[in-house]
């Protein structure tokens, strides 16, 4: 296939770009130049999609394919149409924030999705809660794409918690680096409390198939714990780590759940964050591989880094002094 990604120097735009070149396809990529270096093997063009002449380098390119991780709902509409005669799928990867139950609700899709607006621009709807404006914008830019391409042409892929390499956030890096460092490691919640995980690469390989439909993309029920998620990552380390146990009521008001701790957050408030609806993907072939092998390929990409891994200012995590003053409380 020939097959455009919007993108295609980080994380899942990356892993795409990668995934498809190691299937045979030919790649283009289509980015400003300015987040990382192309991958090599694919075509890669430079341009802003707020510019058109920029966009205007893809007029007349034929793609079975365009894979799209947009934000902004103008720049994504603004692609879709002006690919659709040409392209035959578009693939665009949205996100669990659609639905503004969640985490909050257990039954989170009871209420529906955002109502989205796909002429949307850079204002937000009057009213809004800002910590909407992300679920607001993905859902906008969904119905973008729907109107271009149309039901059967178009694969919308609402994510949950996707972790893989070169994870620009980090909060499955910042485990691997804190359980690999040893030593006294605060565990929040229950061992077997339920983590649900998708690797960028399980996105991609889905993705290629060109599903047609609106999809949950998530790790698969029952996926692993936080347990043995600890166990693996110390087995994976060859680390001493010692899991000091805190319960949610011991940490809840004490701890800013998913940034402090990340992969977190206390039951009572967030009884939906991983019972997600994967039974469509899965139906229509998303198929995710075991836990350890995303854990080893994090790591070892970690250790790759010139330096090491080190947090971004983006990267959730609890300080050491802080840490250690939960583990003395």
């Amino acid at each position: 296939m020939q097959i455009l990604v919007l993108g295609g120097t980080v994380f899942l735009s990356r892993s795409m770009v990668e995934t498809s070149l190691a299937r045979g396809h030919a790649v283009t990529t289509f980015n400003r130049g300015l987040s990382g270096e192309p991958v090599p093997g694919a075509e890669a063009l430079h341009g802003d999609r707020r510019d058109p002449a920029g966009l205007a380098q893809l007029i007349g390119r034929h793609f079975d394919l365009v894979f799209d991780t947009g934000y902004d709902p103008a720049l994504v509409r603004a692609s879709a149409e002006l690919l659709e005669p040409t392209a035959r799928h578009y693939a665009f990867v949205s996100s669990i924030n659609a639905f503004p139950g969640w985490p909050e609700q257990a039954d989170y899709r009871s209420g529906g999705v955002h109502d989205g607006d796909p002429d949307a621009g850079s204002e937000l709807p009057e009213g809004l809660d800002p910590a909407a404006a992300y679920g607001w914008r993905k859902v906008s830019a969904e119905r973008a794409v729907l109107r271009a391409f149309g039901q059967d042409r178009t694969s919308i892929l609402r994510g949950g918690t996707i972790v893989g390499r070169y994870d620009g956030i980090g909060r499955l890096p910042w485990w691997l680096d804190r359980i690999g460092r040893g030593g006294d490691v605060l565990a929040p919640g229950r061992p077997e409390d339920v983590i649900r995980m998708i690797d960028t690469r399980d996105i991609a390989e889905f993705a290629l198939t060109r599903p047609a439909g609106t999809f949950e993309v998530a790790g698969p029920a029952n996926q692993t714990s936080r347990g043995r998620l600890f166990a693996q990552i110390r087995q994976i380390t060859g680390s001493d780590a010692r899991f000091n146990w805190r319960s949610d009521e011991v940490l809840d008001g004490k701890v800013e759940g998913w940034t402090e701790l990340p992969l977190w957050v206390p039951a009572t408030q967030a009884p939906g964050l991983f019972a997600h609806h994967t039974e469509e993907a899965e139906a229509a072939g998303l198929a995710c591989r075991p836990v350890h092998e995303t854990l080893s390929d994090v790591w070892t990409w970690m250790q790759s880094i010139d330096g090491g891994w080190r947090p971004s200012e983006r990267t959730p995590g609890l300080a050491a002094e802080r840490e250690r003053e939960l583990l003395a409380g």
